[in-house]
């Protein structure tokens, strides 16, 4: 079973490595018998990503204690619920039912944009299938969720950590990975719009209702967090700024941003360069906070534990990503330019780029309060602690602003606001 489960990610890794090339050379040689078969491979992806979930869920189920992640995760006494909801329990696994859930959502994307965006839809491919490499690449050669014990196998597990054995810890992770891998599906078309310099509004139109729906996974899964922690924790609140919590609510804030930046480049053909930045940076962060969770640069009762080799591997992933995507953005910034300037600063558009900075601020500033601790310890060898006080202090203040903008922003025209 163990054999079976390594095989089909390795064919997966594969798999995803040729929807990546096809996909590129029958976009750019026109090849429609090329581009057909890079789509084809990324389904066989999702194909083999649910048939590899099927095999480690039944494994959990059956107790196969001679797989390390299912004997350090499980055990015989452990409810069938929570035997299947291991899976994502462990780190190994996490990473496993983010590329499920990665196939499974850009399978769908690319299905229902087929027809609409034939030429966006084979960058969107390559991109989305290059995100999955990169974490099937993690599980091939570091963190294989069907590794085996190399002498005698346990004749039991450990069992999943008591805190985790909560209905709303079982649903939290699902909740919040549909928001995390839903986010790439608008930076795969925002790239695909820069690769290809079709940056109409088309490709928006294609997205608004995947960030929607991934916005609502991801405010869902952090009020199941809130819960959770408010339940096991005693915390005595609902939110204490851990580290890992706050890496999850980064894409959030930038998500907000982008859904109310869209109407503006709709409306006024105005912020194009600061949308096509915006779905960018959501994904990033959406990296970044799978890197704070799983590397161990910060210290979090969610956290995994720490991996240096694999924060090195997510840091080289980041900035790879952030070089290769603003080089792109940089390289279309003629075809970026607006269509209109900003004709007053008391205009329903101001009010949503003041929106659109105080979120992207929120989502800086909480990122640099979560590395505080890790960045002095790396410098002066003394690790500081930032704690929830710091975070209240400014924070509050600046979500009374937003408050104020939801409700004048509304009462705002486009162009320019009168008092009459």
């Amino acid at each position: 079973m163990a054999s079976l489960g390594a095989l089909l990610l390795l064919l997966a890794f594969v798999t995803a490595a040729y929807a990546v090339a096809a996909s590129v050379a029958g976009a750019r040689r026109r090849n429609t018998r090329l581009i057909e078969s890079g789509i084809g491979a990324f389904y066989t992806v999702a194909a083999l990503m649910t048939v590899a979930s099927g095999v480690i869920i039944y494994a959990f189920v059956a107790g196969d204690y001679s797989i390390r992640y299912v004997q350090r995760y499980s055990d015989s006494v452990q409810p069938l619920f929570y035997k299947i909801t291991s899976y994502w329990g462990g780190l190994d696994g996490s990473v496993m039912f983010w590329v499920f859930l990665l196939s499974l959502f850009g399978s769908v994307a690319v299905k229902v944009n087929r027809e609409r965006h034939r030429e966006l839809i084979p960058y969107v491919v390559a991109v989305i299938a290059a995100v999955e490499m990169f974490f099937l690449f993690l599980m091939v050669i570091h963190n294989n969720p069907f590794a085996t014990y190399l002498t005698e196998s346990p004749v039991d597990g450990r069992g999943l950590n008591p805190l985790l054995q909560n209905f709303y810890m079982a649903i939290h992770p699902p909740t919040m990975y549909l928001g995390f891998v839903g986010l790439t599906i608008p930076f795969a078309f925002g790239m695909a719009a820069l690769f290809t310099g079709h940056l109409d509004d088309s490709w928006l139109r294609a997205v608004r209702r995947w960030t929607m729906i991934s916005w609502f996974f991801l405010s869902l899964g952090l009020i199941l967090g809130m819960i959770w922690a408010y339940e096991e924790l005693g915390w005595g609140g609902y939110w204490g700024w851990d580290p890992v919590e706050n890496a999850g609510m980064l894409p959030w804030f930038t998500a907000t941003a982008f859904l109310h930046s869209l109407h503006v480049q709709e409306r006024r053909g105005m912020l194009r360069v600061w949308n096509v930045s915006l779905v960018i940076i959501t994904f990033l962060l959406t990296i970044v906070g799978t890197f704070l969770t799983r590397s161990g640069v910060v210290q979090s009762i969610h956290a995994f534990g720490e991996d240096p080799e694999l924060a090195r591997y997510f840091a080289a992933f980041m900035i790879s990503t952030v070089v290769f995507c603003f080089g792109w953005v940089i390289y279309r910034l003629p075809m970026l330019k607006a269509r209109h300037e900003l004709d007053s600063w008391v205009s329903k558009e101001a009010a949503f780029l003041a929106n659109n900075w105080i979120l992207l601020f929120s989502a800086l500033f909480i990122l640099f309060a979560t590395l505080f601790p890790t960045i002095t310890e790396a410098i002066n060898g003394e690790r500081l602690t930032v704690g929830p006080p710091f975070f209240n202090r400014w924070m509050v203040p600046i979500g009374l602003i937003l408050l104020l903008l939801t409700g004048v922003g509304p009462l705002l025209a486009w162009r320019k606001s009168t008092f009459e």
